[in-house]
C-alpha cells in the first residue's frame, strides 16, 4: 500500500511534466473552446436551416527557408489541436481559410509548392471526407504581391485548391464571392482584367436576379436574389483600425493598432474598394491580413453591411489568436469570435511548472547529500518547540 504514495513522491517531477505537458498541448484546447465558444444566434433561437461557418485566417505554415523545425513544430500543433478541437465541438457546414495559407509560397518551384499544400492538407483535412468542406482563397504569402506573382504559381493554386481568380461558392442559397485580392491592383495587367472582367459578369448575373429578368436558357445562381458575402484576403480601404468597431474583441493594448494602412499593401486602394463593391453590393464582408481583429460598419452608397477582418489563426502572428463563427440565414449574418488559449499562458504554466521542478530537485539533491540537515531543521523548528511548550 506504501508502493504508489512513495513512487509518486519520489517521481513527482516526472508526473508533474507528464500532466503539464497533457493540459498544455491537449486538454487546454477543450477547457478553453468547449467552454467559452459557441455559435451566434438572435436571442435564444437558433434557426435549424441556417448555415453555420468558421472563418480562418493566416495560418502562415513555415517554410523551408526560414522556418526553424521547432517553431514550425509548435505553431502546426498549436493549430492542429486548436481546429479539431473547433471541429468535435462546433461541428461547421462549411470552413473558410481567408488567404496566407503558407507563409513561404511565393519562393520556392513546383514540388515545394506542393508540399506546402500537402502540409495545410494534413493539418486541415481539405482532402478529407469526413470533415467539413473546406474553401480557400489565396493571400499575398501564397502567390506573392502584385508585381511578383508568377502566372505558374497563380496556375498552382488554381489547380490545387480548386480556385480561380474569381470565384463563387452556394451553399445553403447563401452565395460567397472569392475574390483574389492582388489581382484588383488596377493597373490593367493580364491577372487585373481577368478579375475586373468575372466582376462584370457577376455583377450582370446579380442585377438580372435582383430584377427577376434572368434569360431562360441563363439562369443566375444568384436566384432567389440574395445580396452576396465577399472573401478576400485584403482588407477594404480604411486609413489604420481606427475606423474598427471598439469591442471586446478589439484589442487595445496591441502596440500596432495606430499603424497607417498603405493602399494596395495592407488594404486595398479606394478605387478597388469602390469597383467591387459597386458591382456585388454584399451584405457582410470578411478578410484577413493584418493579423489582428477589426469590426467596420459600411453605409451607402453602397448599402448597409458590416466588414469583419479576421485576426491570425497562429501563435507566430500574435499572443491571442482567434477565427470567426457566423450563423448565417436569408435575413442575418451574426457574427461571434472564438478565442483560442493565449501563447503567454501556455509559457506562464511551463515556467510555474519548471520553477517547481527545480526546487524539488533541489530539495531532494540536498536531503540526499546532507541527510541530516533536514532532521535538525525539524526538530529546531519553531513549530516543534510550540508544541513542547503547549
Amino acid at each position: 500500500m506504501r508502493f504508489l504514495p512513495n513512487a509518486l513522491i519520489r517521481y513527482f517531477p516526472l508526473f508533474l511534466v507528464l500532466k503539464t505537458i497533457f493540459f498544455n498541448e491537449y486538454l487546454i484546447y477543450f477547457l478553453k473552446i468547449g467552454l467559452t465558444c459557441d455559435w451566434p444566434c438572435d436571442g435564444a433561437k437558433c434557426s435549424s436551416d441556417a448555415l453555420r461557418v468558421f472563418f480562418i485566417a493566416d495560418t502562415h505554415l513555415l517554410g523551408e527557408r526560414e522556418g526553424h523545425w521547432f517553431d514550425k513544430l509548435r505553431r502546426e500543433w498549436q493549430m492542429y489541436r486548436a481546429y479539431q478541437t473547433a471541429l468535435f465541438f462546433l461541428s461547421p457546414d462549411a470552413v473558410f481559410f481567408l488567404g496566407d495559407l503558407m507563409d513561404e509560397g511565393q519562393w520556392g518551384d513546383k514540388a515545394t509548392f506542393h508540399r506546402y499544400a500537402d502540409r495545410f492538407d494534413s493539418l486541415f483535412g481539405s482532402t478529407s471526407s469526413d470533415g467539413p468542406p473546406v474553401h480557400v482563397l489565396a493571400g499575398n504569402h501564397d502567390l506573392g504581391f502584385h508585381y511578383t506573382i508568377s502566372p505558374f504559381r497563380v496556375e498552382w493554386f488554381e489547380r490545387r485548391f480548386n480556385r480561380s481568380v474569381v470565384d463563387t461558392v452556394v451553399l445553403k442559397g447563401q452565395p460567397f464571392v472569392l475574390v483574389t485580392s492582388m489581382a484588383l491592383h488596377g493597373d490593367g495587367c493580364r491577372f487585373c482584367e481577368e478579375a475586373v472582367t468575372k466582376l462584370e459578369a457577376l455583377s450582370y448575373e446579380l442585377d438580372c436576379a435582383k430584377l427577376d429578368n434572368c434569360p431562360r436558357n441563363a439562369p443566375s445562381q444568384f436566384q432567389p436574389y440574395r445580396r452576396p458575402i465577399l472573401l478576400q484576403h485584403f482588407p477594404l480601404y480604411r486609413i489604420s483600425d481606427d475606423d474598427c468597431f471598439r469591442d471586446e474583441d478589439f484589442d487595445e493594448d496591441d502596440p500596432n493598432r495606430g499603424d497607417i494602412y498603405r493602399p494596395k499593401w495592407e488594404a486595398l486602394s479606394e478605387e478597388s474598394t469602390n469597383l467591387i463593391l459597386r458591382k456585388l453590393e454584399p451584405r457582410a464582408v470578411f478578410n484577413g491580413h493584418t493579423h489582428r481583429g477589426c469590426k467596420k460598419r459600411w453605409s451607402r452608397p453602397f448599402g448597409v453591411f458590416w466588414e469583419y477582418t479576421v485576426n491570425s489563426f497562429s501563435w507566430r502572428n500574435g499572443n491571442r489568436p482567434t477565427f470567426l463563427m457566423a450563423t448565417i440565414s436569408k435575413d442575418d449574418v451574426l457574427v461571434g469570435t472564438c478565442h483560442l488559449p493565449n501563447e503567454s499562458t501556455v509559457i506562464n504554466i511551463y515556467c510555474i511548472m519548471a520553477i517547481i521542478t527545480v526546487i524539488w530537485i533541489s530539495r531532494s539533491l540536498l536531503v540526499a547529500r546532507y541527510p541530516g540537515v533536514l532532521r535538525r531543521y525539524r526538530s529546531h523548528s519553531g513549530f516543534n518547540k510550540l508544541i513542547k511548550s503547549g
